[in-house]
């Protein structure tokens, strides 16, 4: 009887689901915009992303390395190894685990927010990097004669700017 009410509930899932979903295609997606997503959300959520995903990994770290420091502590007797995967009462007490998970939440709230702080430190030197660029690359060179200086306005008038330079007086 478990199994019908089980095949009902996942059917009635699913039916619901797919009555209710709505016909997207990919052209009506607009990609994010800076003014639609500004950069500190995406760098917010990245870090959130970061924290959430290395959790469970963290998690197992800690409890492995529980475990092994409990072993070694009790002078290598095997009785004080907890497996973390035991499905029988052999486990942790629930104060163990309280300190794992915790100890596990602090370290994957160390590892996104120095992944926030690590992009934010590459935005920048690339940041810079690209004005030192784009400063290095302005000449200037004397006009000596007329005949010299209307050549430079023959073309298109932002052909000889650079970088953020928008209009210039020679």
């Amino acid at each position: 009887m478990k199994k019908f009410w089980a095949v009902f509930f996942a059917l009635l899932t699913f039916a619901g689901a797919s009555l209710c979903a709505d016909d997207l295609n990919i052209s009506d997606a607009e990609p994010y915009n800076e003014k639609t997503m500004p950069q500190w959300v995406k760098d917010m959520r990245r870090g959130e992303i970061v924290t959430l995903g290395s959790w469970p990994f963290t998690t197992l770290m800690v409890s492995f390395s529980y475990s092994f420091a409990m072993f070694a502590y009790h002078d290598w007797d095997g009785s004080y190894f907890r497996n973390p995967f035991s499905s029988s009462g052999d486990g942790y007490s629930f104060n163990e685990l309280k300190g794992i998970l915790l100890t596990s939440a602090a370290i994957s709230v160390g590892i996104g927010v120095t992944d926030f702080v690590w992009q934010i430190v590459k935005r920048e030197r690339a940041k810079k990097k690209r004005n030192a660029e784009q400063l290095k690359n302005i000449t200037i060179t004397p006009v000596e004669s007329n005949e010299d200086r209307t050549f430079l306005f023959e073309g298109t008038k932002k052909e000889y700017l650079f970088g953020n330079l928008e209009s210039a007086v020679f």
